[in-house]
């Protein structure tokens, strides 16, 4: 079936079914533009890539997909320069080398279901490496559930959550070589950040909306907690913002953002 993966000679993960990738490149001119004389466009080399890779992948519960995706962004945020290989639907097969994750995210759909899209650089270069066949997905992680119940350092994440949505990002600049063709890694400029974001609903019955919010974040604290949910524990977050829908009814929808240093 198609699929992609990512090798960088250490590290080797597949990054999901029903893969597409679109590549941008962009090269960085020079324009010379004399004053009472024609502009001169000239070309400085370089070279780089953006690379835009979707994929999903079809898992066992809530939690598992959760987990498959994080372990996933955690694996990609230690890699380094190597191979991304993408094949699609009909077949048809691309791979690019020395390529570098720079960022992605997930969302879990109906439970199961983990859309994800993955952003990667690479140098513009004159031949493809070999293709090679991806792994295979991890097995279902044991203990996982769809109970949607999402807490940080023990406190529930309001009522009635919807799902989170997983993000990783990192600095990871690919330099323009000049009178050449391509780009060469400078290495990570800073460690990868996860970003853990929990929608969910707050109800004060009785109460004042914004109190109930406000002692929330304040019960999370500024501190490093665990955040349990669907029988996985991520350690390690910190509660960034909590951010409500604004309304003057006593229940509304919010967001609830962690970060983990990576």
């Amino acid at each position: 079936m198609a699929g992609a993966y990512f090798m960088d000679g250490v590290t080797s993960v597949e990054i999901g079914e029903h893969a597409f990738l679109t590549p941008s490149p962009d090269r960085r001119n020079v324009v010379l533009n004399p004053h009472d004389r024609p502009a001169v466009l000239l070309d400085s080399g370089g070279g780089n890539v953006k690379l835009q890779v979707t994929g999903q992948r079809l898992r066992a519960n809530l939690g598992d997909a959760e987990r498959y995706a994080l372990e996933l962004f955690v694996a990609l945020a230690g890699t380094g320069p190597g191979d991304l290989g993408v094949e699609d639907q009909l077949g048809n097969r691309a791979a690019f080398a020395q390529a570098v994750c720079t960022g992605a995210s997930a969302e879990v759909q109906a439970w199961r279901f983990v859309d994800m899209r993955l952003d990667f650089s690479a140098p513009e270069a004159g031949a493809s490496p070999a293709w090679q066949a991806p792994p295979a997905a991890p097995g279902t992680y044991p203990g996982t559930d769809t109970l949607v119940d999402y807490a940080a350092g023990g406190v529930a994440l309001g009522t009635h959550p919807a799902g989170m949505r997983i993000e990783m990002t990192r600095d990871y600049p690919l330099r323009e070589i000049p009178r050449a063709r391509g780009a060469r890694s400078r290495g990570p400029g800073r460690g990868a950040l996860l970003r853990l974001t929990v929608t969910s609903h707050a109800v004060a019955s009785g109460e004042n909306l914004a109190r109930y919010l406000e002692d929330l974040a304040r019960l999370v604290g500024p501190r490093h907690v665990d955040l349990t949910a669907n029988g996985n524990t991520f350690a390690d977050v910190v509660l960034e913002s909590l951010r409500p829908a604004h309304t003057d009814r006593r229940a509304t929808e919010f967001t609830a953002e962690l970060v983990k240093q990576l």
